[in-house]
Protein backbone atom coordinates (compact mmCIF):
# COMPACT_ATOMS: atom_id res chain seq x y z
CA UNK A 1 0.00 0.00 0.00
CA UNK A 2 1.13 3.52 -0.46
CA UNK A 3 1.69 3.94 3.23
CA UNK A 4 2.36 7.61 3.72
CA UNK A 5 2.26 10.84 1.77
CA UNK A 6 3.81 13.78 3.55
CA UNK A 7 2.93 17.25 2.29
CA UNK A 8 5.39 19.94 3.33
CA UNK A 9 4.54 23.68 3.46
CA UNK A 10 6.23 24.10 0.06
CA UNK A 11 3.79 21.70 -1.57
CA UNK A 12 0.80 23.36 0.11
CA UNK A 13 1.81 26.66 -1.52
CA UNK A 14 2.54 25.08 -4.91
CA UNK A 15 -0.40 22.74 -5.38
CA UNK A 16 0.70 21.62 -8.86
CA UNK A 17 3.65 19.69 -7.45
CA UNK A 18 3.69 16.18 -6.02
CA UNK A 19 4.12 15.55 -2.28
CA UNK A 20 7.61 15.26 -0.85
CA UNK A 21 7.62 11.70 0.45
CA UNK A 22 5.89 8.52 -0.65
CA UNK A 23 6.54 5.15 0.98
CA UNK A 24 5.43 1.73 -0.21
CA UNK A 25 5.32 -0.82 2.60
CA UNK A 26 6.49 -4.31 1.62
CA UNK A 27 7.15 -7.49 3.56
CA UNK A 28 10.04 -9.70 2.45
CA UNK A 29 10.46 -13.23 3.74
CA UNK A 30 12.17 -16.50 2.98
CA UNK A 31 9.77 -19.32 2.17
CA UNK A 32 11.58 -22.59 1.53
CA UNK A 33 13.94 -22.06 -1.39
CA UNK A 34 12.32 -18.72 -2.37
CA UNK A 35 12.40 -15.09 -1.34
CA UNK A 36 8.90 -13.57 -1.34
CA UNK A 37 7.95 -9.87 -1.42
CA UNK A 38 4.34 -8.91 -0.65
CA UNK A 39 2.85 -5.44 -0.82
CA UNK A 40 -0.65 -4.01 -0.98
CA UNK A 41 -1.10 -1.92 -4.14
CA UNK A 42 -4.88 -1.70 -3.91
CA UNK A 43 -6.35 0.61 -6.51
CA UNK A 44 -3.56 0.00 -9.04
CA UNK A 45 -3.77 -2.38 -12.01
CA UNK A 46 -1.23 -4.53 -13.81
CA UNK A 47 -0.49 -1.65 -16.18
CA UNK A 48 0.51 0.51 -13.19
CA UNK A 49 3.00 -1.91 -11.58
CA UNK A 50 6.42 -2.88 -12.95
CA UNK A 51 8.76 -5.25 -11.12
CA UNK A 52 12.41 -5.96 -11.86
CA UNK A 53 15.27 -7.42 -9.84
CA UNK A 54 18.99 -7.83 -9.44
CA UNK A 55 20.84 -10.52 -7.50
CA UNK A 56 20.30 -8.68 -4.19
CA UNK A 57 17.17 -6.56 -4.61
CA UNK A 58 13.64 -6.43 -5.94
CA UNK A 59 12.58 -3.13 -7.54
CA UNK A 60 8.98 -1.92 -7.73
CA UNK A 61 7.84 0.93 -9.97
CA UNK A 62 4.30 2.20 -9.48
CA UNK A 63 2.55 4.69 -11.77
CA UNK A 64 0.73 7.02 -9.38
CA UNK A 65 -0.85 9.26 -11.98
CA UNK A 66 -1.12 9.65 -15.75
CA UNK A 67 -1.53 13.18 -17.03
CA UNK A 68 -1.56 13.95 -20.74
CA UNK A 69 1.47 12.07 -22.08
CA UNK A 70 3.39 12.11 -18.79
CA UNK A 71 3.41 9.69 -15.87
CA UNK A 72 4.14 10.35 -12.21
CA UNK A 73 6.01 7.30 -10.93
CA UNK A 74 7.15 5.94 -7.61
CA UNK A 75 10.21 3.69 -7.37
CA UNK A 76 11.62 1.71 -4.48
CA UNK A 77 14.21 -1.04 -4.10
CA UNK A 78 13.95 -3.73 -1.45
CA UNK A 79 17.06 -5.66 -0.44
CA UNK A 80 16.63 -9.42 -0.28
CA UNK A 81 17.84 -11.46 2.72
CA UNK A 82 19.65 -13.90 0.36
CA UNK A 83 20.84 -13.58 -3.25
CA UNK A 84 18.11 -14.43 -5.78
CA UNK A 85 17.89 -15.43 -9.44
CA UNK A 86 16.37 -12.30 -11.07
CA UNK A 87 15.69 -14.13 -14.34
CA UNK A 88 13.10 -16.39 -12.67
CA UNK A 89 10.75 -13.91 -11.00
CA UNK A 90 7.14 -14.94 -10.53
CA UNK A 91 4.91 -11.86 -10.29
CA UNK A 92 1.29 -12.03 -9.19
CA UNK A 93 -1.15 -9.15 -8.74
CA UNK A 94 -4.53 -10.23 -7.43
CA UNK A 95 -7.13 -8.35 -5.39
CA UNK A 96 -4.70 -5.48 -4.73
CA UNK A 97 -1.90 -7.71 -3.40
CA UNK A 98 1.43 -7.76 -5.23
CA UNK A 99 3.39 -10.98 -4.62
CA UNK A 100 6.84 -11.44 -6.11
CA UNK A 101 8.53 -14.82 -5.72
CA UNK A 102 12.19 -15.35 -6.65
CA UNK A 103 14.24 -18.51 -6.15
CA UNK A 104 17.33 -18.21 -3.95
CA UNK A 105 20.68 -18.76 -5.62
Amino acid sequence: MVEEIVVTPFFKRHRGHMPATIKLKADISEVGQDVVLESSVKGYGKEDVKVSASANSIDVDLVLERKDSAEVKFHNSYFTPKPIDPSKLKIELKDGLLRVTAPKR
